[in-house]
């Protein structure tokens, strides 16, 4: 067994040393940080805006992804794709998709209706991001029931600003 160089290296078994002490710190504070991130899941007045488009109604967070940049470099032409996992027959299809953008003049950002005659749950579009938010994709299903999900998206050139 080596012993250590000086006094001071050594390892005390009087308690917690000091690299052990840094790196449940360096730990603590990476915890901390996650659940921030988390809790961020949907602000006050988007799950208001959320509530009047289902009538008050729980979205389901399944079957429906939204395909939208992490990071814009111009919020006036974003590409974006929703897609709903249905089979898109009469008795089990989407009515419509609709997006939501919490921070744009116009939240409401698009309404798509669809129907068991269009084959696909699936919406392509450019929009125009006002700002770094969060964006909704919203889908009601003929059953009744609602589906949606989220990305946020990061605009470094904003669009919108004029107010239209």
């Amino acid at each position: 067994m080596s012993s250590a160089i000086s006094p001071r290296s050594a390892r005390s078994d009087a308690g917690i040393d000091r690299r052990s002490l840094m790196a449940g710190a360096a730990a603590g504070l990476l915890a901390a940080g996650l659940p921030a991130e988390a809790a961020a899941d949907t602000p006050p007045e988007l799950a208001q805006l959320i509530a009047r488009v289902t009538e008050g109604a729980v979205p389901e967070r399944a079957r429906i992804r939204l395909e939208i940049p992490a990071l814009a470099e111009n919020g006036n032409s974003v590409d974006t794709r929703i897609v709903v996992d249905s089979p898109m027959t009469p008795a089990d299809h989407v009515r419509w998709i609709h997006l939501i953008a919490e921070k744009n003049p116009f939240p409401d950002m698009a309404r798509f209706h669809l129907g068991p005659r269009a084959g696909r749950a699936e919406v392509a579009t450019t929009l125009r991001i006002a700002q770094s938010q969060k964006v909704v994709a919203l889908a009601s299903l003929s059953d009744g029931r609602f589906v949606m999900t989220d990305a946020d998206i990061v605009v470094t050139l904003s669009a919108c600003i004029d107010g239209g």
